[in-house]
């Protein structure tokens, strides 16, 4: 006899229904539970889900679709249009597109009004929403089950102050007619769900057999507006973490919270409170999160951004630690779980702020960055905008798309390890001397046929033909750079990467600090070549 007829799985499935996962089925075939299983689902109104729940029928759900009603007929007919195609508040929240057979492929399409509210993008290689703020998959479509998140879907019913109606259908067949199986329909008792199950022959089969069918409705209900998490709700819910503002007599740390409502500012207003520009130091380890996904957030020199949706303002000058203020970490960092991620790298030292953080905000100043990572950056923009102008052509090509956290990302490791010093190197490499701009070098120099190949040996001939002197050093400097590229991180490290690495003081110095002082000679090069533009003009 066929387990599968009694439809064991189903019924328990059933049982916990919706509290069957994060993702959970709404639409479409699902084969896991052994039967042919089929979920489909509408809106309705909380004030009929009631008497929708007396019965297990679902004929009026095929009508959320754009269309006319005609009442009567005649001249005293009233024609009315409905965006769903009814008067009673049932709205459809998968959609699926039929094209009546003309050669186009039925489609499953996601309530518009869904993907907006939660701000959706449609990746079209896993065929899912995606949630890009907080990289979370919010409805996946796979061999057409629809299944979606429930803590987004219980959201949007409370916004909706709707449920979400869900009817599942499964048939199940046996080999043949088993005498022991009542021909019987008979109501199965689950909470809060409309359940049916019969079990008949189908005489229509090649040869008769048992077969059972279940039918079941249930609801999902929204969770309280105010914990919808939508704006203006996400502020009457919102929690602040504690940071570390000093130490107390006895070494405890001391912490208070980042409420900038509660924090003393301007005025007699929180007196005894920490005031809102309490410096508030981290371990660097904490940027990690944010240049791992170039594409998301951008790192600048004193600030930290998320698209368009959030900007906190940082000192990252320092090779040892990041700084922000008490009350910005309250105000600008979007929720509580943004907080947690620098509160675990929150450290209480005798820090400072730089000088070019303390210029900026409190001296009314613009002044040149501390850090040798942002130094270069700012002379490398320079030097392109100089060459374009007084030469028509950039020293440096532009980066590709996919290639321009090379630039964004360069940073003094956050870690005195091997990997990322390697990687940092690499970057640099690629900035530096993969971006030469050859072509023009090699014009430059007439196009001569034995000009040399790599980038580094056709802007050495460059300089010799336009009769530019000293630039051996910085020339040596490039050279030792892609040794130390193509000896160490392009290849397996041997012999000739220990003697590239000797070069820069490796393994005696720790990398963080053979790294700054290889972004300062970067640094002493570019100021070399802009120096030097006057002479090649």
């Amino acid at each position: 006899m066929n387990d599968a007829i009694h439809q064991g799985k189903v019924i328990k499935y059933l049982r916990d229904y919706p509290n069957v996962g994060v993702l959970i089925p709404i639409y479409g075939k699902m084969s896991k539970l052994g039967t042919d299983a089929f979920f489909q689902c509408c809106l309705a109104p909380i004030e009929l889900v009631k008497e929708e729940m007396k019965t297990d029928c679902t004929n009026n759900w095929s009508k959320c679709t754009p269309g006319f009603t005609q009442c009567t007929s005649g001249d005293d007919s009233q024609i009315v249009y409905h965006r769903f195609g009814n008067g009673d508040g049932f709205e459809p929240l998968i959609i699926e597109r039929n094209f009546d057979g003309l050669g186009i492929d039925n489609s499953l399409e996601v309530s518009e009004e869904f993907r907006l509210i939660n701000n959706l993008c449609f990746d079209r290689v896993k065929n899912e929403y995606v949630d890009p703020e907080n990289e979370t998959t919010v409805v996946k479509i796979e061999n057409g089950l629809v299944t979606i998140h429930k803590n987004y879907l219980k959201r949007f019913l409370a916004v909706k102050q709707m449920s979400l109606l869900v009817h599942l259908s499964s048939r199940a067949h046996n080999d043949g007619v088993d005498p022991e199986i009542e021909q019987i329909s008979k109501p199965i008792c689950l909470d809060g769900k409309n359940t049916t199950i019969s079990y008949g022959i189908d005489h229509f089969a090649k040869s008769e057999r048992n077969y059972s069918s279940i039918y079941a409705k249930m609801f999902i209900n929204g969770c309280n507006l105010c914990d919808c998490g939508y704006w203006p709700y996400s502020e009457r819910q919102r929690k602040y973490e504690e940071f570390i503002v000093g130490v107390d007599n006895s070494g405890k740390d001391v912490t208070f919270t980042s409420d900038p409502n509660l924090l003393n500012g301007h005025g007699k207003m929180n007196e005894n409170s920490p005031h809102y520009f309490t410096p508030i130091f981290f371990k660097r380890a904490v940027l990690q999160k944010y240049y791992d996904s170039p594409k998301k957030y951008e790192i600048g020199g004193g600030f930290l951004r998320c698209g368009n949706k959030w900007l906190l303002y940082i000192d990252n000058q320092s090779a040892d630690y990041v700084v922000a203020y008490l009350g910005d970490l309250g105000r600008d960092l979007p929720s509580q779980s943004e907080q947690q991620h620098w509160w675990q790298y929150n450290i209480s030292i005798d820090g400072e702020l730089s000088r070019a953080k303390w210029q900026r905000d409190f001296g009314g100043k613009f002044t040149d960055p501390d850090s040798p990572v942002f130094l270069f950056q700012e002379k490398y923009k320079l030097v392109n905008e100089l060459y374009e102008e007084q030469l028509g052509w950039t020293l440096f090509l532009p980066l590709n798309t996919d290639d321009t956290y090379n630039f964004t990302g360069l940073r003094i490791p956050l870690s005195n390890a091997q990997p990322e010093f390697d990687m940092q190197i690499l970057c640099l490499v690629k900035v530096l001397i993969d971006s030469f701009n050859e072509k023009e070098l090699s014009a430059a120099c007439d196009n001569n046929a034995s000009t040399p190949k790599h980038s580094i040996g056709k802007f050495e001939q460059f300089l010799k033909v336009k009769g530019v002197k000293d630039y051996e050093t910085h020339i040596r400097f490039l050279r030792d750079l892609q040794g130390l590229r193509s000896t160490g991180i392009g290849h397996r490290k041997g012999k000739y990467y220990v003697k590239t690495a000797n070069k820069f003081g490796l393994p005696e110095k720790d990398f963080k600090t053979v790294f700054i002082e290889i972004i300062g000679k970067a640094t002493e090069f570019l100021s070399y070549v802009q120096d030097i533009v006057h002479e090649i003009h």
